[in-house]
């Protein structure tokens, strides 16, 4: 199993870095030495999974838009918090090579699993095969479609520029120009329906820390949302929610084992989520807060107030059971915030949703929590975009009640919509305390908030560190609409150099 892992370790390397040929060197362990058998290639999954560490863009997303306040110890707060962003940017590159990293493993081991025959008379061996080798896809899948999430600035365009999509294993040298975002759409979908087969042919049913074909088909629905394909979006998530259904009323100790990651009813809402264990980080707790999620536990950024007056509201209202899960119990709330000789220190609004997991010890055991990359709620929110999307609000409208009913343990009437404009600017709004510190708000707002005629909107007190920078920001912002390529990769890649994004 070491020389497997070490293996994938030493292939998480960008496109177009010189210095990735002294990384390996001829002589040295390869694929078709680490990778002998079936059994080689079910271990080398766990280093492709390794790589699927999304936790920098959910750093990015709250840090860049409107779902956090700087707190008690952040400071004067990150230049990223107002709105400096470049290609220098550190998480502009960390994204990058992030999800690059998880797409090169996995297609190191979708060429080694090329050389290797599995026992044809052994159908439990091929099934392993079978299963690898779709794991491996959806997680190629996986990461072409955060970069093109994060990277194209227009994902319902097909001919407009997306990223570099790589379906082998390139040289160390090689220097590649940016697919068109329907050329990356298509690698994601070839991808997502040979893993579907093969997982079905294999009678994979995992658990939520692993991959099967109900991810497959999440994923799916979720990128043909991006893509505003709309009738295939709506058919993937329908095809999702056969296998699952949220909870006809609110449960907050059920919801909070989503967040915990306590086995429970709560976690039936996880379709999959990337483990984290002690060793493996990422510390998600730790963006939010130095140490542990309360006021003793240095908060270095906390929930914005707009936000935060919101789900305030719809407890008070309707007892939005997502006030209490997501804020810590020893936040401190002032009830005429404005008025505070200093508002910013009146409000201490701890972020808990990742309070870690009370089955691991140790110093980090405190904001120690998997990543969940997918939730059966997002079928629904796609389903009410779908309607939307085609004037259709009642639909829509049901849908939003479907996830409110879940949250709210006093039911409220459904949303009534008199316009597309009305109807995407509340599934935006219900997004976002949904989805919040999950990395979805800066793709939020790319892709709707234009349907929504809504960009980020932040506190003004919350805003009173950087006087002289914008308190809000348009959705068709050029930083709203895309991350700039890196520098890292537009320094060394001349091709790729003159296909900058719009503003960078």
């Amino acid at each position: 199993m070491k020389k497997i892992i070490v293996l994938l370790a030493a292939v998480a390397i960008t496109f177009s870095c010189e210095d990735a040929t002294d990384i390996i060197q001829p002589g040295e362990l390869g694929a078709a030495n680490a990778f002998a058998t079936v059994d080689d290639l079910k271990i080398g999954t766990l280093g492709v999974y390794s790589a699927g560490n999304t936790s920098g863009e959910i750093d990015f997303t709250s840090q860049f838009t409107d779902e956090i306040a700087v707190g008690l110890v952040g400071g004067q707060g990150s230049s990223l918090h107002g709105y400096a962003l470049n290609p220098s940017t550190g998480f502009a590159s960390s994204i990058w090579v992030n999800n690059y990293s998880l797409i090169l493993r996995a297609n190191v081991l979708l060429a080694a699993a090329e050389g290797i025959t599995p026992d044809a008379t052994d159908a439990a061996e091929q099934a392993v095969y079978d299963e690898s080798v779709a794991e491996a896809l959806t997680l190629r899948a996986y990461g072409h479609s955060r970069l093109l999430s994060f990277y194209a600035e227009d994902l319902a365009d097909d001919s407009s520029l997306g990223v570099i999509a790589v379906d082998f294993v390139p040289n160390p040298t090689d220097k590649f120009g940016r697919n068109t975002v329907g050329e990356v759409m298509q690698l994601i979908n070839d991808d997502l329906d040979r893993a579907e087969a093969l997982f079905t042919s294999a009678g994979t049913i995992s658990s939520q820390t692993f991959i099967d074909a109900r991810f497959v088909r999440a994923l799916r629905a979720r990128m043909a949302l991006y893509n505003k394909d709309y009738p295939a979006a709506a058919a993937a998530a329908n095809s999702v929610l056969a296998s699952y259904t949220l909870p006809t009323t609110a449960d907050e100790a059920a919801f909070r084992d989503v967040w915990t990651d306590t086995p429970g009813a709560g976690n039936n809402e996880v379709i999959f989520k990337f483990e984290t264990t002690l060793n493996t980080g990422p510390r998600l707790g730790q963006i939010y807060n130095t140490n542990e999620s309360d006021f003793d536990g240095a908060v270095n950024y906390e929930m914005s107030r707009n936000l935060f007056d919101v789900l305030d509201a719809n407890a008070t209202a309707f007892g939005d059971i997502r006030r209490e899960v997501y804020l810590d119990a020893t936040s401190v709330v002032s009830p005429d915030y404005a008025a505070e000789a200093n508002p910013r220190t009146a409000d201490v609004l701890i972020v808990d949703k990742y309070p870690g997991d009370p089955t691991l010890t140790g110093l980090v055991a405190g904001y120690t929590n998997d990543t969940k990359a997918m939730r059966v709620v997002e079928m629904h929110f796609i389903l009410a975009e779908e309607a939307a999307s085609r004037s259709d609000f009642t639909t829509a409208a049901q849908q939003i009640k479907i996830i409110r009913d879940a949250r709210y343990t006093t039911p409220a009437p459904a949303p009534v919509y008199a316009s597309q404009t009305e109807a995407f600017s509340d599934i935006l709004a219900e997004r976002k305390i949904e989805f919040f510190a999950e990395g979805h708000r800066y793709i939020d707002v790319k892709r709707i908030g234009d349907l929504a005629g809504e960009g980020y909107d932040r506190n003004e007190i919350d805003c009173t560190l950087y006087p002289s920078a914008e308190c809000d920001l348009s959705f068709n912002d050029f930083r709203v609409q895309a991350l700039p390529i890196p520098q890292d990769e537009t320094r060394t890649n001349t091709v790729i150099a003159a296909q900058q994004n719009n503003g960078y």
